[in-house]
């Protein structure tokens, strides 16, 4: 008996076709590499309270987020009709970079279902500067002012 030698033409096509499958799930991705913005300071909190607001809204209740400025450590409590209960908690994702500057021992911010709200400022200071997150009590939207 003689030895096989080389591969069978249905071997190579059903690696031409997982050559293929792979290409098209990875070649959108590496033409969009680097295409997202990089994370600016005070993203995470901005991004907390944005998505606060929206629950306020899209539920029919008020929202409230108490953040430790210490820890990071949030959490987001939601008031209706129904009663009270827990939202969100978690830790902001701040990394080693950035830090909150504030007199008070806790950040707290209420979302209206309106989208009104009122809340605490605080100074975040990171690489790339400081900035000092506000929400605008009318609209209630989390505004970033680069100092």
């Amino acid at each position: 008996m003689r030895a096989r030698r080389g591969f069978t033409l249905w071997e190579m096509s059903i690696v031409l076709a997982v050559m293929a499958v792979s290409a098209l799930i990875v070649i959108p991705r590496l033409t969009s590499f680097g295409d997202d913005p990089p994370e600016q300071t005070g993203d995470a909190i901005v991004t907390i309270l944005r998505d606060a607001r929206r629950a306020a809204i899209e539920r029919s209740q008020t929202v409230t987020v108490r953040v430790d400025p210490v820890t990071g450590a949030y959490r987001a409590d939601s008031t209706g009709i129904a009663g009270t209960g827990l939202l969100a908690e978690g830790t902001l994702d701040l990394g080693t970079w950035q830090t909150l500057e504030t007199q008070l021992a806790r950040l707290v911010y209420a979302f209206r279902p309106s989208g009104a709200a009122f809340g605490d400022t605080v100074l975040v200071r990171g690489s790339d500067g400081a900035v000092l997150i506000s929400v605008d009590s009318w609209s209630g939207v989390a505004v970033a002012d680069a100092r």
